[in-house]
């Protein structure tokens, strides 16, 4: 997995790879209904939180829970907090993202049957959206939980329209950690967004240039081509996104690479 990872963790088809979450901040959860005591596969909690990723390969990152009736704006990263009691080996756990249009991407994990008995079954996962063609979809979206293909848990949240005041705190974000990857694709991906694409550039090769190895940075440095009609730029970012693997959002990723690629042919 490329550059900073974290120590919240999933079984993803027999493999152990470390999501990009923290260790658990449980206060303000949405808690799921209808939790049967004694009973496996049971969804206790769902938080939704703002989170930003360590800069250190050691760190546990940090996570900020917020309230359920938070509204976030289309420059923040909204990370999902998810808490499963007495969770079965041999049992798949998906969380799906849903926009005011439909489902907009879904990761899945399975527990092998050779881990033993119900544990509990804890993770945290950036809900990727800025960066995206999903950063300007605003309105009431939903965090859905499905374990064996069955709904349940569903959390929703509102995405608005950011400021150009928003910029400005994410500079200096960016400003007081300057090694720190991921702040500078946030701070790029929200250039971009209002506007500013020149300086939106920048800031991506400086994401790229300290972590080489996350698909997403590519996606977003290339739609930021493509708003400049710089069709063989675009193209070479989403190629190079579709050669970069170890994230737990591979097949989103991959998804998202091959539609930009896909809408500079029609071009």
């Amino acid at each position: 997995m490329s550059g900073v990872r974290w120590k919240a963790v999933l079984w993803l088809t027999g493999v152990l790879l470390a999501l990009e979450g923290a260790a658990p901040l449980w206060s303000g959860a949405q808690t799921s209904p209808g939790s049967a005591t004694g009973q496996v596969n049971q969804v206790e909690s769902v938080t939704l939180a703002h989170g930003v990723k360590s800069a250190s390969v050691f760190g546990s990152g940090l996570l900020t829970p917020v309230d359920p009736a938070t509204t976030f704006v289309n420059t923040d990263v909204p990370y999902a907090i998810v808490r499963i009691k007495a969770l079965a080996p041999d049992t798949t756990v998906a969380l799906r993202l849903a926009d005011p249009s439909g489902s907009a991407y879904a990761v899945q994990a399975k527990i092998p049957a050779h881990r033993g008995n119900p544990k509990d079954f804890d993770f945290a996962a950036p809900l990727y959206i800025l960066g995206t063609d999903l950063e300007s979809h605003t309105g009431t979206w939903h965090v859905q939980i499905l374990i064996n293909n069955a709904p349940a848990s569903d959390v929703t949240f509102q995405w608005q329209a950011a400021t150009a005041a928003e910029l400005a705190k994410l500079k200096d974000t960016v400003n007081q950690s300057p090694l720190t990857a991921d702040l500078h694709w946030r701070y790029g991906a929200a250039l971009g967004l209002l506007g500013h694409l020149s300086e939106s550039i920048t800031e991506l090769q400086n994401a790229i240039r300290l972590d080489p190895n996350y698909a997403l940075y590519y996606i977003t440095l290339g739609r930021v081509y493509e708003l400049q009609s710089r069709v063989a730029d675009a193209t070479q970012q989403f190629q190079k996104a579709l050669s970069v693997h170890g994230s737990f959002y591979d097949s989103v990723f991959e998804g998202w690479a091959r539609a930009g690629l896909v809408k500079l042919q029609a071009h």
